[in-house]
């Protein structure tokens, strides 16, 4: 594949993935949100006062039959019925409302169940079997039909109220684990009133005389609650358990400017992610067009001579065959078949059919490469100097069972798999300049944004839809400039001189070798072409494809001093550097979104 197409392929794949995560991250959050599900809330509306009074007003919105008996409301706080006495922060249920056809009914955080306005036997032991502690609902053993059902509670809450000399400070939590509420209104009822602080922060407050109306929407399971500060005067009208802290004012702020600080990074964080998914691709292209532009050069597209014989295989396979900078096993098959022809060593198949036999001719070789592949064959040879790779597959099979084998097994895979995927940046740094490092910048980024979103995610309370998103996009990214780090790395780099003309050359040459009806024009009579051919083939990866061919036509090179491997010669070889070891046994309250006395929320079941 030439680079500008793989250049082309990668900036498509970018734009595509980014625009799939946009078009999904827009889907799938409005789908979340949506109020079209089997239950969800279209209305609900509380009004809180001085004296503790508290009202809720539910429109449950059912939208299957059969599917619902029992809506309720569900306070993480202890919800009590009569005159039972407590002391701590507490709901106490007053009176309700429910539809005709249905039954209200208390559970208390002891298991107490009541029923109001009904004492069915039956339907006292649903209630018991199903319903939660501290849950308040309406409930119709039949199932309630689809359509809208209004339900009204009047409580006095006994909340926790924290004051000093400057403010008093009350926290409600309405609701955090519900289904979704389409509309909700809260009102507070005082004109003592100073601050107000609503949880989503982007419910809308309007403040009149004497009256605080905050307004919004809730998808399932988001936190609602307001928080508030009144005049010092308010202490004695207000009901709740009282507790004397300094700083009330200062803590109350902090937290909420934390909280919203929370919410801006998580808004930001996603912003970015947008941008950088789009930039992204384009990002790309420009580290290309700065970096990895080649100049122009024309070749035939079939080329059936060596582009340079003095060039090792080994270096071929390195520099040419795949990327510049990364070598594979098929150096390493070249340059035996190599030394083979310069009868510096002596290959034969044996003749049970298992492996080869490997005989040094000369311990020098002609380069560094060279010379550690021939002095890996004498270090595994026996007495007579020969290298039988059957005993690579004995010892691998041996080394299953036996320690000692084992470690000799090891000490050969790792020897040999350096000999097959060796890279020299020193030979591919004469070629090629390694470009991988600039869109791996652009990766490093995108996992420090990552990060950062997870920190954030660790650190901030309500904004986890948000980054999780974030993330998300983090992500994709990551995986854009993953494309490009595992492309070839002169894609974002670049050849030396005219070195790309020789790069296109060996593509042609290869292209020619795997193309069995072009290879087939060519005389059978010529041994040394054919042999060629091999080793270069070998080392480019379409050696069989050369053997299939000299296979058809006859052509027998044994006898002019080149091996033909067969399919097996390369099984000791394979079963060693593939070698794997046996495996081994072996409250409420508070200041913040994170407080509010209450909780809980809207359900059905």
């Amino acid at each position: 594949m030439e680079e500008k197409r793989q250049v082309a392929l990668l900036i498509g794949a970018a734009i595509l993935i980014g625009l799939s995560a946009l078009l999904f991250l827009a889907v799938i959050p409005s789908e979340e949100h949506g109020f079209s599900g089997d239950l969800f809330v279209e209305s609900y509306e509380v009004t809180w006062k001085e004296d503790g009074e508290l009202t809720e007003r539910y429109v449950y919105s059912v939208q299957s039959p059969d599917e619902y008996r029992m809506l309720f409301r569900i306070w993480k706080a202890p919800l009590l019925y009569g005159d039972t006495a407590f002391g701590d922060p507490h709901i106490r249920l007053i009176s309700a409302t429910a539809p005709a056809g249905s039954t209200t009914y208390l559970k208390t955080e002891s298991g107490a169940v009541h029923l109001i306005d009904d004492d069915s036997g039956r339907v006292r032991t649903l209630v018991s079997d199903l319903a939660y502690p501290n849950e308040v609902g309406i409930i119709n053993p039949g199932y309630f039909s689809p359509g809208e059902y209004i339900v009204e509670y009047t409580y006095q809450m006994v909340s926790p109220v924290e004051y000093d000399s400057d403010a008093v400070h009350i926290n409600l939590l309405l609701a955090d684990e519900h289904i979704p509420y389409r509309h909700v209104s809260i009102t507070l009822i005082s004109d003592r009133i100073t601050d107000v602080f609503t949880y989503p922060p982007s419910y809308e407050v309007k403040k009149q005389e004497g009256v605080v109306v905050i307004t919004g929407s809730s998808p399932s399971n988001e936190r609602i609650g307001v928080e508030f500060l009144m005049t010092p005067d308010a202490l004695d009208s207000v009901a709740g358990v009282k507790r004397q802290v300094e700083g009330v004012r200062e803590k109350t702020e902090s937290a909420n400017n934390s909280y919203l600080l929370g919410f801006l990074i998580a808004d930001l964080l996603l912003i970015i992610g947008k941008i950088l998914v789009v930039i992204t691709p384009f990002l790309l292209l420009l580290l290309y067009y700065l970096y990895g532009r080649e100049k122009e050069f024309t070749v035939p597209e079939y080329l059936s001579t060596v582009p340079d014989e003095t060039m090792p295989p080994w270096q071929v396979n390195l520099v040419f065959n795949k990327d510049a900078f990364t070598a594979d096993e098929n150096g390493f098959y070249a340059t035996l078949l190599d030394l083979h022809r310069k009868k510096k060593i002596e290959i034969r198949e044996n003749q049970n059919k298992k492996g080869v036999t490997i005989r040094l001719v000369e311990v020098e070789g002609d380069d560094q490469y060279e010379q550690r592949v021939i002095n890996f064959i004498h270090l595994n040879s026996d007495e007579s100097g020969v290298l039988d790779t059957g005993y690579f597959e004995d010892v691998a099979k041996r080394a299953k069972s036996s320690s000692a084998d084992e470690q000799i097994a090891i000490r050969l895979k790792e020897n040999l798999n350096d000999l097959m995927s060796r890279s020299d940046d020193t030979v591919s740094g004469r070629y090629a300049v390694n470009g991988r490092d600039k869109p791996a910048i652009i990766l490093a980024g995108a996992v420090g944004y990552i990060l950062i979103g997870v920190l954030a995610f660790l650190l901030t309370t309500d904004t986890e839809g948000t980054l999780v998103w974030a993330i998300f996009l983090g992500a994709v990214v990551a995986v854009q400039a993953g494309i490009a780090v595992a492309l070839p790395s002169t894609v974002f780099g670049h050849w030396k001189e005219d070195y790309y003309k020789r790069k296109l050359e060996w593509n042609s040459f290869r292209r020619f070798l795997s193309d069995m009806s072009m290879i087939k024009k060519y005389s059978p009579d010529d041994m040394n072409m054919w042999g060629i051919w091999l080793i270069y083939g070998t080392a480019l990866g379409v050696g069989e494809n050369v053997q299939k061919a000299m296979k058809e036509l006859k052509v027998d090179i044994s006898q002019s001093g080149y091996y033909v491997p067969t399919y097996f010669w390369f099984a000791g070889f394979y079963s060693i550097s593939t070698f794997s070891p046996p495996s081994q046994g072996g409250g409420g309250g508070g200041f913040g979104a994170g407080g509010g006395f209450g909780g809980g929320g809207a359900g059905g079941r």
